[in-house]
């Protein structure tokens, strides 16, 4: 009974308070979400889906799913200075027993100018359209606890006129990317960094359930640094990252670092020897969680696996538990998963 009425509690908090956006673990490969700009920025096509769940030891899991795509459409050889990509993005949210589900579908346009062979500077927007719902008001809330127990003759105090609506949306981000690809086989020297920020809901759109109220959705600031970094002399690489968003009172810092320690770096003359590739990770979202990572790289594929253990103040109530997460990754690009551009 805590459980359901915490969950409770919370819903009926995002319902009244300034709302909070999706997350995920594996960040960067929900690109989209991430930074619009990131829309062929490393990779003539690539596809990736992500699937979330948190927080079932309070009752319903939490559950987000995410899809993207995105490809350059134009060449690289059409212009020595600037390239054109267009992405497209989905994801589904839902929130507990009370299924308070959102949608939301985007496209992003990114153009990417050449600074010299080994750099690229990006500037993309965004636009879409979200629908949210609520399927069950008849639920359990926490102005019905009466001290003791829950007690359903009491009145919950909530009064919904609107249990769907949708409205538009719009974005934009910039990023820097500096990609370096020895193309030798015997030398393990390649280095990628991303740096980028971006803004999201910068139209402010109406996010009430409740009809006639405004709550202007807070613009979500998005910034993170990334890299893949060969160790030289050895067949490893290390990949930390730092990923910071804040939104309205809300903030979260994730960081951490992958080891990559390459099996088979592939073949870049005969297509015989496919790369093949193991990391670990660790990670943190700070005051949180702690975030174990794992991912396998074959090919142009790439799936990985990260657990939330939870830190925070939900620690008594989760027995440290706290989310699953998996992905899937398809790249065609110079390397394949290794994710170089070319010079």
């Amino acid at each position: 009974m805590k459980q359901t009425l915490y969950i409770a509690l919370f819903v009926s908090s995002a319902l009244t308070l300034q709302a909070q956006d999706i997350h995920f673990s594996n960040t960067e490969y929900a690109p989209l979400i991430l930074n619009p700009a990131l829309a062929g920025a490393n990779s003539p096509i690539q596809a990736n889906m992500a699937y979330r769940t948190q927080w079932g030891q309070l009752g319903s899991s939490f559950r987000t799913a995410n899809a993207s795509f995105d490809a350059r459409i134009t060449q690289d050889n059409t212009s020595k200075s600037n390239f054109l990509a267009l992405g497209l993005s989905f994801f589904n949210d839902r929130i507990g027993d009370m299924g308070m589900v959102t949608n939301n579908v985007a496209l992003a346009i990114a153009d990417h100018i050449r600074l010299n062979a080994k750099s690229q500077l990006s500037l993309g927007i965004n636009a879409g359209y979200a629908l949210r719902s609520f399927d069950n008001v008849d639920g359990m809330w926490a102005s019905q606890y009466d001290g003791l127990v829950y007690n359903p003759g009491l009145a919950s105090g909530e009064d919904f006129n609107n249990q769907n609506f949708g409205y538009f949306d719009a974005g934009a981000g910039i990023l820097y990317t500096y990609a370096k690809k020895v193309k030798a086989m015997a030398k393990n020297a390649n280095k990628r960094v991303n740096v980028g920020v971006a803004a999201y809901h910068i139209t402010r759109p109406n996010n009430s359930f409740v009809e006639l109220a405004s709550e202007k959705l807070p613009v979500r600031y998005t910034a993170f640094a990334n890299a893949d970094i060969s160790i030289d002399g050895t067949d490893g690489d290390i990949l930390p990252g730092v990923y910071y968003q804040r939104q309205g009172s809300f903030s979260q810092l994730l960081l951490g670092t992958y080891y990559k320690y390459k099996f088979n770096m592939g073949s870049n003359y005969t297509g015989y020897e496919r790369p093949f590739a193991i990391s670990l990770g660790l990670f943190t979202r700070l005051k949180d969680s702690y975030i174990a990572k794992l991912m396998i790289d074959w090919d142009q594929f790439s799936v990985g696996y990260a657990y939330d253990f939870t830190v925070s103040s939900l620690t008594s109530n989760s027995n440290r538990l706290g989310a699953s997460e998996i992905f899937l990754s398809f790249n065609v690009g110079d390397g394949g998963g290794f994710r170089y551009n070319k010079k």
